[in-house]
């Protein structure tokens, strides 16, 4: 298996219902695709293979927009890193940074794994 990913990556966004909606959370986005890579190793060049910026590109663009849940975020993120060439397993998880429980909760997180 052979996979490419970006981790950490760490947006404000309001995310959720009621007070949630009153201002921006952070949100944690971290994604790992399966893909063959071995030209671009071989060739030391990117053409043939997925850059980065593209996917960090697609996990801006799946945060654009209302959104209340981190259901919708993981779903957007997951469907175009899908369809990209050359594709195999991706897993999105979408994090939200310290949600509003009554006690300390590091994270509440969604993951689609396919």
């Amino acid at each position: 298996m052979k996979s490419i990913g970006l981790t950490g990556v760490i947006v404000d966004k309001v995310c959720g219902f009621g007070k949630e909606r009153e201002k921006s959370q952070k949100i944690r986005i971290d994604v790992s695709i399966e893909t063959d890579f071995r030209a671009v190793a071989e060739q030391d060049d990117l053409s043939p293979g997925i850059d980065f910026k593209t996917i960090y590109a697609i996990i801006i663009t799946g945060l654009e927009g209302k959104m209340y849940t981190l259901e919708k975020a993981a779903f957007a993120i997951w469907k175009q890193l899908k369809s990209l060439q050359d594709v195999g397993k991706v897993n999105v998880t979408v994090k939200k940074c310290n949600p509003p429980f009554q006690d300390k909760v590091e994270n509440s997180w969604v993951t689609i794994e396919e």
